[in-house]
């Protein structure tokens, strides 16, 4: 159970030395964790029918229809609280939820050296349990005490403890009343055509595939305190147009986060490829893939909460389908490999390649949890530099510049960049390069062993990765993007626009807490005030990734 052993927040290092904190702690009525822990199950029943129609002897059809359908009888909590405050059930659990999925596939044969083979269909995606197991987790009370001395981070002060055992349970997670089975439509074709070289060859064997994928039913996390509670209500307007909502943990509101579906969504996939054997021992493949992947929702934590705080987009509550971050734009795979019989034993050296296009990230504020700018959620869940940042045009009415601000610098590292909200996951760090190499020698077997286990051989298998590395230290470099794919550079408040007229940019108050919705009721009525500028590096070196390695294994073949 997070924070149930306590989360402890020290202003300083004064703060820690004196002990003063605050302390935030969740748990079940009892104190006990375990009694906090999701026990719950399901039945997943599928049918599938399938059959194959040789229509000649150049085309062969393939229809199948497969029908899950999940039956449940456990259900999360239902609170009185929770529905008299949102509206909305948190008893709501998998029963009922189904998918009939047809799918369609061919293979054509009749263009001599030439084969064509395709299909369309529905498939459910996987089944993450622990994104779902949230909403069975049984009610808990979040409690806080603030300033509190004589703290120590390895036990939680008694006080809380007392508070948790008076306090009244609430849900923190939801399923959507009419959530269901999570799928996607997809559809491929694929060329795949043997062909002659002049002077380099026959028997070339040459593929085109292209793979289309879209969201018909996919994941998807909303903050309902932040949507449902009449307290949190209005909603303000940032001066480039987003919604500001409310600070939850400033309101002393808790967090409901429900788990719902979206359709958005879509994926691209091109690629090519073409290999060769030679009767010379030689053998090689190359392939290139073009990705173009746009996601609502990536799932990249446990929790709801904090996969709705890791989604990188204007609007958290209202999230429309952008760039993926794990999409990969370019990728080439080489491979070269070389066999040589010695005697009745061979030697074989392959060389491996992928080359690709870095690791998309998306250019943010820096945010914390005394500024949140654009709000905040419940129960001391701190905000994540997930907020597109603003990237201001000249004399842009929506900006301020704070007398500690690097204008000069920032506008340099930003030249190249749209102005408006920076779209999602729309930079990208520098290529990357991986070269493996391996070594297999055949060795002769064990004679004595022959009775037992008949024939044998002993393999010598000798893999070093990223072999560049090992023949000049400064070959072989690892790039990375920024963490989280956020590039967290400018820290800034929000001002009002009379303050500022009145004041001065630096001596403008700045909005903090629940302050900013209330004050920026229109885009006109505040002004980004932008304070510092941290160039962060576009592409960081992996040490970890940038060394070579090597393995030498020996294998027993009989």
């Amino acid at each position: 159970m997070p924070g149930s052993r306590g989360r402890f927040v020290f202003d300083g290092l004064q703060a820690v030395l004196g002990g003063v904190a605050r302390v935030d702690y969740v748990n079940a009525v009892s104190n006990d964790p375990r009694d906090a822990a999701a026990d719950w199950g399901y039945r997943r029943r599928a049918f599938f029918v399938q059959d194959a129609w040789t229509v000649s002897p150049e085309l062969e059809l393939t229809a199948g229809l497969r029908y899950e359908r999940i039956q449940q009888e456990d259900s999360p909590a239902y609170s009185d609280a929770v529905f008299a405050a949102y509206g909305v059930r948190t008893d709501a659990n998998l029963d009922g939820a189904d998918a009939w999925m047809p799918r369609l596939g061919l293979r054509y044969t009749g263009l001599g050296r030439t084969v064509i083979s395709g299909g369309v269909g529905l498939f459910a995606g996987g089944e993450p349990q622990v994104w779902i197991s949230n909403a069975f987790q049984p009610p808990v009370v979040f409690a806080r005490l603030a300033g509190a001395g004589g703290v120590t981070p390895f036990s939680v002060p008694e006080a809380l403890l007392r508070q948790v055992a008076a306090g009244a349970a609430l849900p923190v997670d939801a399923i959507a009343e009419d959530f269901d089975m999570p799928a996607d439509w997809k559809a491929s074709v694929r060329v795949q055509r043997e062909f002659d070289l002049p002077g380099l060859g026959r028997d070339f064997l040459g593929t085109v595939q292209y793979l289309h994928t879209s969201a018909h039913r996919s994941f998807v996390w909303r903050n309902l305190a932040h949507t449902h509670l009449a307290g949190a209500q209005p909603t303000g307007e940032a001066p480039d147009g987003r919604r500001i909502y409310a600070d939850l943990d400033a309101l002393g509101y808790l967090n409901l986060t429900e788990l719902g579906n979206h359709g958005g969504g879509r994926a691209h996939v091109w690629s090519v490829a073409v290999s060769k054997s030679y009767d010379f021992g030689v053998d090689f493949s190359a392939s290139y893939a073009r990705q173009d992947v746009e996601a609502v929702a990536e799932g990249t934590s446990a929790r709801g909460i904090s996969n709705w705080r890791a989604l990188t987009v204007a609007d958290r509550n209202d999230p429309q389908a952008r760039r993926s971050p794990h999409e990969t734009t370019h990728s080439w795979k080489l491979r070269l490999g070389y066999e040589r019989a010695i005697g009745q034993l061979n030697t074989r050296i392959d060389v491996f390649g992928r080359v690709f296009s870095g690791r998309l990230f998306t250019y943010t504020f820096d945010v914390d949890r005394g500024n949140a700018l654009f709000g905040r959620a419940g129960a001391g869940e701190s905000p994540f530099d997930a907020d597109p940042l603003y990237i201001p045009a000249v004399d842009d009415p929506a900006v301020v510049y704070a007398s500690t601000f690097d204008r000069s610098r920032f506008e340099y590292y930003v030249q190249a960049v749209p102005g408006g909200i920076h779209a999602p996951y729309s930079e990208v760090s520098g290529w990357n390069r991986i070269w493996d190499l391996r070594l297999q020698v055949e060795l002769p077997g064990a004679a004595g062993l022959a009775r037992w286990v008949g024939e044998n051989r002993v393999r010598l298998v000798l893999d070093v990765e990223n072999f560049p590395n090992l023949l000049n230290s400064k070959w072989g470099r690892f790039d990375f993007g920024p963490s989280n794919g956020q590039a967290a550079v400018v820290r800034a408040d929000l001002v009002r626009a009379a303050d500022v007229a009145d004041l001065g940019v630096d001596a403008a108050p700045a909005l903090t807490g629940d302050a900013p919705r209330m004050a920026c009721r229109n885009r006109t009525d505040c002004a980004y005030r932008f304070n510092s500028f941290d160039a962060e590096p576009r592409a960081i070196a992996s040490r970890s990734r940038s060394v070579y390695r090597i393995r030498l294994g020996i294998r027993f073949e009989f």
